[in-house]
This record gives C-alpha cells, sequence and structure tokens, in this order.
C-alpha cells in the first residue's frame, strides 16, 4: 500500500468530491506527510497509519482541502489488465488570519403544491468567502392563521469557497389543509451572520381525502336539486294536506 496527498475538488452540489487538481492557493497536497507513505498490510489486520499536516508559514489565511489516499498495489486480472483501488479521507484545514466570510442563500425550494407532509425543501448556498462554512439552518412552518404547525433544521454542511452546496430535509406530519407558509433561517459564521427566506405552498390531500369531499358536494348538488320536493314533503307535514298542483 502506498500513501500520498492528493487535490481533490467538488464533483456536483450534492456535496462528492472527486481527486483532481486543485488551485494551489487552496491546495493541501504538499502539506501532507505520512509517516510510513508505503507498507504492507496482511488480509484482515486493522493498522493506524500516523500523519502529520506541515503547515508553511506564508500559507494563505481561509481554507484548504485535500485528501489523504491509501492506494493498494495493481492486482493482475486473468485477462491482462491491472486494477488498483484507492481510498482516502477528506481534509479541511483553516488557517487563521484575515478571511472573508460571505454566504449567500442562492435558492429555496419548496414544492408549490402538496398532498401532506413531510414536505421537501431543498436550500442552495454559495460561498463567495475564503474559508468554508457550515450553516446552521432552523425551518418553521406556519398555518394562514399564523400559528406554528411544523418545525425542524438543516443538516450541518460545509461548502466550500467557490462552491455552491445543495443541501436538503423535509419536516411535518399529520393531516394538512390550506396554504402554509415555510420560514428558513440560516447563521453561518463566528459572527453568526443570518441569512432569510419565506416560500409558501399550498397543502391539499385529495387523494386521501378526497372522496371525504366529493361525498360532500354530491350531497350539496342532490339538496339543491331535491329541494322542490322537500319543500312538499313540508308542506304535508305542516297541513296535512296535498301541496298544490302548481307548487
Amino acid at each position: 500500500m502506498h500513501l500520498e496527498g492528493a487535490d481533490i475538488g467538488p464533483q456536483d452540489e450534492e456535496g462528492h468530491a472527486t481527486v483532481e487538481r486543485e488551485d494551489a492557493t487552496n491546495s493541501l497536497k504538499a502539506w501532507l506527510k505520512p509517516a510510513y507513505p508505503d507498507l504492507n498490510v496482511a488480509p484482515k489486520q486493522e493498522i493506524t497509519l500516523p500523519f502529520s499536516v506541515d503547515i508553511p508559514a506564508n500559507a494563505d489565511p481561509g481554507s484548504h482541502w485535500g485528501a489523504l489516499l491509501a492506494i493498494t498495489a495493481p492486482a493482475a486480472q486473468s485477462n491482462g489488465a491491472a486494477v488498483n483501488v484507492r481510498t482516502g479521507v477528506i481534509l479541511l484545514v483553516h488557517v487563521l488570519g484575515p478571511v472573508t466570510e460571505k454566504l449567500v442563500l442562492e435558492s429555496v425550494s419548496v414544492p408549490r403544491f402538496a398532498e401532506s407532509p413531510p414536505i421537501p425543501i431543498e436550500a442552495r448556498f454559495r460561498n463567495e468567502g475564503t474559508v468554508h462554512e457550515a450553516p446552521q439552518g432552523t425551518i418553521e412552518v406556519r398555518n394562514l392563521f399564523g400559528s406554528v404547525v411544523a418545525t425542524g433544521t438543516l443538516p450541518v454542511r460545509n461548502v466550500l469557497p467557490g462552491v455552491v452546496r445543495r443541501i436538503g430535509t423535509s419536516v411535518g406530519e399529520g393531516v394538512w389543509l390550506g396554504q402554509y407558509t415555510v420560514y428558513l433561517r440560516a447563521k453561518y459564521g463566528d459572527a453568526g451572520q443570518e441569512l432569510y427566506s419565506q416560500e409558501n405552498i399550498w397543502v391539499v390531500p385529495w387523494r386521501t381525502q378526497g372522496w371525504k369531499v366529493l361525498l360532500g358536494l354530491g350531497f350539496v348538488l342532490w339538496v339543491i336539486i331535491a329541494r322542490r320536493r322537500f319543500r312538499a314533503f313540508w308542506i304535508v307535514l305542516k297541513t296535512g294536506l296535498p301541496p298544490p298542483k302548481d307548487y
């Protein structure tokens, strides 16, 4: 097995990373020093792999990232090809000094209509600063009367500088009907800067409760159509005489 540092970069907005060349200002590759760059590991053996992060004195303040990879020796296949396996751990380092903390709430996605809770909520954060941030978001859902019907929190995820990170969750339970407002508040940074969003959603449980609505509408329609018969029946009960022919 061989150990070495590597650069990583974001693969998508879900937080997946891939090994690729990174900007030198953010690279952590050259700082990683494994104690045992090459070693043999016996089958079923569990080992500890110590390493150090050697930060130069002139390192730029802010976030630096990379990965420590463990690479197995190529294993020959029957067709003559060779395969090796790489696994590793992602490292984020914050070098102290003057940094810029700026996180932007790019968008908040809430469906316009839903049949029932839980309500899916997806927030996209863009980091325009120089240090990675982990926003802490709280969610509050209120009905038309302003009463709180559900609360929740966003999972805490790191957002690298220059990257957009999508963070999702869902809130609510029970039977809802009508319009609701979803409030999202997120704080980040040492100063606790706050981001805010407000979205509306209509919840109509037409599949589970729609038959009750149709039954009620059918009853009202039947009453409207049969109102003359009801009136005639009432006259018979009140007077004991048949209703007029032109009634």
